[in-house]
């Protein structure tokens, strides 16, 4: 077979299982690394090389800078500054979206929302307003922020590194911020004017858990012998739930839900699954004498249990993995009760569930138990119902934070210092002043990200060694030969917003690159603003959830459905077309 049909059969393949999100992106990622390599369309000698290039380090490194930021306590001092400046909805939505578009700049953009989706749930329950107003333009305000600067995003560290593979010389450090600034400062204008708007609101939760409207979990109860459920008909319970909660089904002898008929008698040690608000756990369960975990009878006999809400970030060690891992590094501490999915019917039983990013979880934990925290750090878990904002208590850990971080992007800037050195150093300093442990390091760093994007980088180099992106190059210019540049700009930077929709933006770029370089090689035009229409589009990923980490996170908490992101998306991402062509065409050409 062809090398070049070899090639584009492997990428539609990885592409079509990173659509479809039902295995880690990473292993995937690597199988088709590792088929390429079977096939000899990547040297064996090279496959690992990815691992050691300097985009997959920097933006290692970005995530370690990152997160000893936030715990600095730099996210209390800027959840204290926003709580300062609240007169109004929209004056706090403005804000919130400069503070997260300026933060994006200078730190990762989905560690830069992470930090204040907290403080934004905190401040909408305090005063009383819909979290899902601003969580969805806060997400789009972080992923605008991040197309400021190299390291605001991880698209951005690849296409500057690729030109330096190609060319000889990276982009500066501000370079992208002359077609970044203005979108991302007229996108967040159009959000805070107009932009809200389009964002479907929903009711908010119950007047005792305001914070995220999670009204409803997936929670397995077990008929114990005593209950008085035993022999009784279906009917009789559901009628009995009430309105708000509903029996799913029974769990079969094969662990699939299956609907029980009308008629059919309740039977004990049978395994109910039950759509229910956490609200009514405990009375369904004392009213019936339904059993929810056999461990949870153990660790009520040490004391009072508390419940969690805690959901699943990008980082988490639980995606791609079932229950029994989540039991093997919790166990004693926290155990699961429910889990909630946004937009999607679960037909399995919650042992055989794979989590996913975006995952809301109910977990109970002994009131009195400190390593409960340990656990969900992690396990990379962000609580979301009872996580308070306390007040920061030593300002200095945030200063030296911030000098360190500083005097690194100096370096950078203006001294010429490679990018890898100066964060390297960074990321030392902070160690040396404890803002990061040992292992803290290695555990902070978004390892599936980081592999994916080693394992990319030789996929990507695949496509120019098969003659692919000269062959995908031909296509283009053969159509496209007769009109005005800005036009062949505009179909590759809409393309690459499409592509990066759909799966992650940093393989996006990978992809995107040697195409677009191809393009203008043959065309005769300079690959600068090529690479910054790559840039643009793979940084803009507003049409669904499943595109951009941001969007994942704010699913959840914020009550939004798959359909609700392109109402605001799509105009958002044509506004950024109209303005980034204009700029590319006038500042690199």
């Amino acid at each position: 077979m062809d090398p070049q049909l070899q090639v584009a059969l492997i990428i539609l393949t990885l592409l079509g299982f990173l659509i479809w999100g039902k295995w880690r992106y990473d292993g995937v990622t690597l199988t088709a690394l590792a088929v390429m390599v079977l096939l000899g369309l990547v040297p064996a000698k090279e496959a690992f090389l990815g691992f050691g290039h300097p985009a997959v380090i920097t933006v290692a490194l970005v995530l370690l800078i990152s997160k000893a930021l936030e715990k600095s306590g730099f996210i209390n001092m800027i959840g204290d500054i926003l709580r300062r400046n609240i007169s109004g909805e929209f004056q706090f939505l403005a804000l919130l979206m400069l503070v997260a578009g300026f933060l994006s700049s200078f730190m990762n953009n989905i560690g830069a929302m992470a930090m204040l989706l907290p403080v934004t749930i905190g401040i909408a329950q305090k005063m009383e307003w819909n979290p899902s107003k601003f969580l969805m333009p806060l997400a789009f305000a972080s992923i605008l922020g991040g197309m400021n600067t190299k390291i605001g995003t991880p698209p951005n560290i690849i296409i500057s590194e690729f030109r330096e593979d190609n060319v000889g010389r990276a982009f500066e450090f501000f370079d992208f911020a002359y077609a970044g600034f203005p979108v991302s400062f007229i996108g967040i204008l159009f959000i805070a004017f107009l932009g809200w708007r389009l964002v479907k609101l929903r009711e908010e939760g119950s007047e005792q858990r305001p914070l995220v409207d999670i009204q409803d979990y997936l929670i397995e109860m077990t008929i114990g012998e005593e209950s008085n459920l035993v022999g009784k008909r279906i009917h009789e319970l559901t009628s009995e739930l009430g309105p708000d909660n509903v029996l799913m089904g029974v769990v079969s002898d094969k662990g699939t839900i299956r609907k029980p008929h009308h008629r059919e008698t309740f039977e004990a040690s049978q395994i109910l699954v039950l759509k229910i608000s956490p609200d009514d756990v405990a009375g369904i369960q004392t009213e019936f004498g339904l059993i929810i975990d056999p461990e949870l009878e153990e660790q009520t006999q040490h004391g009072e249990l508390g419940e969690i809400e805690a959901m699943i970030t990008p980082r988490s060690r639980l995606i791609g993995r079932k229950f029994n891992y989540f039991k093997r590094m919790t166990t004693g501490v926290l155990s699961l009760l429910g889990l909630w999915r946004q937009g999607t019917k679960l037909r399995r039983r919650l042992s055989r569930e794979i989590f996913k990013a975006g995952d809301v979880l109910l977990l109970s934990s002994r009131d009195t138990d400190e390593r409960a925290a340990e656990k969900l750090e992690l396990l990379g878990l962000m609580p979301l119902w009872q996580r308070e904002l306390d007040v920061v208590r030593d300002t200095s850990r945030v200063w030296q934070a911030l000098l360190i971080f500083v005097i690194a992007l100096i370096a950078v800037i203006f001294f010429d210092i490679n990018i890898i050195v100066a964060f390297l150093l960074c990321v030392l300093a902070y160690a040396a002043r404890r803002l990061l442990t040992g292992d803290g390091m290695y555990r902070h760093i978004e390892w599936p990200v980081v592999v994916m994007l080693g394992a990319m980088i030789p996929i990507g180099g695949a496509l120019t060694s098969s003659g692919l992106t000269v062959t995908s190059a031909n296509f283009i210019t053969t159509y496209l030969s007769d009109v005005n540049i800005a036009w062949v700009l505009i179909v590759i930077l809409v393309f690459t917003m499409f592509i990066s929709d759909l799966i992650n933006n940093a393989a996006t770029a990978v992809i995107m690159a040697p195409v677009s370089m191809q393009v203008a090689n043959q065309m005769g035009q300079p690959i600068e603003p090529f690479l910054m229409a790559v840039a643009v589009g793979a940084s803009c990923a507003f049409l669904s959830p499943i595109g951009h980490q941001c969007n994942t996170l704010v699913m959840g908490p914020g009550n939004y459905r798959f359909a609700d992101y392109w109402k605001l998306g799509l105009p958002l991402e044509i506004l950024i077309v109209c303005i980034s062509i204009p700029v590319i065409m006038t500042i690199w050409f």
